[in-house]
């Protein structure tokens, strides 16, 4: 059990997404890979979607093996390897203010405030997730969501994607993460960007698209 921190000393928000990466194979290979994901390559959480000139944090477990982070997508450059020694040993997570769900194909969340929390994520599935938090303009309906999701993102959009987002890095089914996140009271579109290990559409179109109440 972990603590990792994320300085973001740049001026555009980022997130480290973790892989881990099995015995026998490199990270240069791994960079390589496309869907369907082999079972020696898997998403291991990471930190979350971090404002400029702030510190993201999360507490994880992590198994033994080699590992790689990365940005925005695996782009060339943007990528640092590490490696977890020593035994697994049993840790539980902090308490969290919050906790939100995720499995196929939809979210749970029971209640979320605003302010700056520590959010429980758990992936409750079999498939990975992560969960984007879209802030919805005001008169907006989720129906109107799906609508310009379906369009393939074109024309007006009834969410801000240029202010106010919130992302989850992705993690496995099974795994969990307590992680914090900044919530501005409102509604939010909650999706999930992700495809399945094997491919296909993303889990927007398999109806992973749901609101949220930020009080």
């Amino acid at each position: 059990m972990v603590e990792i921190r994320l300085t973001n000393t740049g001026d555009e928000a980022h997130k480290a997404q973790l892989w881990r990466v099995g015995a026998g194979h490199s990270v240069k290979e791994a960079l390589k890979v496309k869907r369907p994901l082999p079972n020696w390559l898997r998403t291991a959480g990471g930190i979350a979607l971090t404002a400029p000139k702030q510190t993201g944090v999360t507490v994880q477990r992590l198994a033994p093996g080699n590992y790689y982070v990365a940005g925005a997508g695996n782009e060339r450059g943007r990528v640092a390897s590490f490696r977890v020694t020593g035994r697994a040993r049993a840790g539980k997570l902090p308490r969290a203010e919050a906790a939100l769900s995720a499995d196929e194909y939809r979210f749970r969340s029971p209640r979320l405030e605003a302010g700056a929390q520590r959010i429980l994520f758990r992936n409750l599935g079999t498939e990975p997730h992560h969960a984007y938090f879209a802030r919805m303009l005001r008169g907006a309906t989720l129906d109107d969501v799906r609508r310009y999701l379906a369009r393939g993102v074109q024309g007006n959009p009834p969410v801000r994607f240029d202010q106010g987002v919130v992302e989850t890095p992705v993690i496995e089914g099974g795994d969990r993460q307590v992680t914090e996140l900044e919530l501005a009271a409102g509604r939010y579109a909650l999706l999930c960007f992700v495809s399945d290990r094997d491919g296909g559409p993303s889990h927007i179109d398999k109806g992973m698209v749901s609101e949220v109440r930020v009080k």
